[in-house]
């Protein structure tokens, strides 16, 4: 019988190591929504399972990173992603080993248009020369509801001090009854989107307050529920600087208020901690507080 050449063999070993990890290799994407309001990272979770019997590891390739995506719109053009982002860091997945990675989609891939795109993830496994590609999910981007908006002069010594920027609240349904109360804030000039995030669930029971202080920074107050707010304060970069939930009590209600000097801040209300205190330790005084001289009964 004649000897099979090398080459074949070397083949014949890849095909059926190829084989034996695409059965054993599972990739999985799942988002965290389906809906996004246009502009809002588009978050979720990459799950791989290693099944193959060995120790596997994903790194570059030829420079290309071991993690990528097709992204495409609603007609079915393919979107090409921004070279501005590093490639994943690369990982060892043992055998038998599951592994969770969080992605944001339009980190690379721009998606701020409102209508239909389809994303799916491939991730290369370079020992074997083999892509693995996850099912294809549907994501449907809109815009919200706009509420309030403002351009707002960036403060002395900030690096961007002089020019001007645009704060706005929106509100967005996650679902049929879950309605969300979003930020977002981008360049006065060129429309540039710097964040767009949610502040907090929103009852439209009662609309939104919002202030500015002395250093551009807004201060926002929302109902999230019965007797429940947030108070939010988000500087000049959009970043929330402090959050605190407060409640209404009977007719103490929480306010902003605005000092001539141009400080704001959170009047009225109760705390969380104060609500999670007993009625009996709020309204009643213990026996050993009593002012002296007082009879015993």
């Amino acid at each position: 019988m004649r000897r099979v050449p090398a080459i074949a063999l070397l083949l014949l070993f890849g095909l059926l190591l190829s084989g034996t990890a695409s059965a054993q290799i599972i990739v999985d994407l799942k988002l965290d929504r389906t809906l996004y309001l246009a502009d809002e990272p588009i978050t979720g979770e990459l799950s791989i399972v290693n099944r193959a019997g060995q120790d596997l590891i994903f790194g570059d390739a030829d420079g290309l990173s071991w993690l990528d995506f097709t992204v495409t719109d609603g007609r079915g053009n393919l979107i090409t992603p921004s070279r501005d982002e590093l490639n994943e860091r690369p990982i060892v997945l043992s055998a038998g080993q599951s592994y969770k990675h969080k992605v944001t989609i339009n980190r690379r891939y721009s998606m701020s248009s409102v209508g239909t795109y389809r994303v799916k993830a491939s991730v290369t496994f370079p020992q074997i020369n083999r892509v693995f590609q996850t099912r294809t999910i549907t994501v449907q981007v809109t815009q919200g509801q706009p509420m309030w908006s403002q351009i707002i002069g960036v403060p002395k010594g900030h690096p961007d001090a002089g020019t001007y920027r645009e704060y706005a609240l929106m509100t967005y349904y996650h679902g049929a009854r879950s309605k969300a109360l979003y930020f977002r804030l981008k360049q006065s000039d060129s429309g540039y989107v710097y964040r767009t995030y949610p502040i907090g669930d929103y009852m439209s029971l009662r609309p939104p307050a919002h202030a500015i202080d002395s250093q551009n920074q807004l201060h926002v107050l929302h109902m999230t529920g019965p007797q429940a707010y947030k108070y939010t304060v988000i500087n000049i970069d959009g970043e929330p600087v402090h959050q605190q939930k407060i409640f209404e009590k009977g007719t103490n209600r929480p306010e902003l208020k605005t000092t001539s000097h141009g400080d704001v801040s959170l009047v009225g209300g109760i705390t969380a901690d104060e609500v999670k205190s007993p009625y009996e330790q709020a309204e009643f005084h213990r026996l050993s507080e009593r002012p002296p001289g007082l009879p015993n009964y």
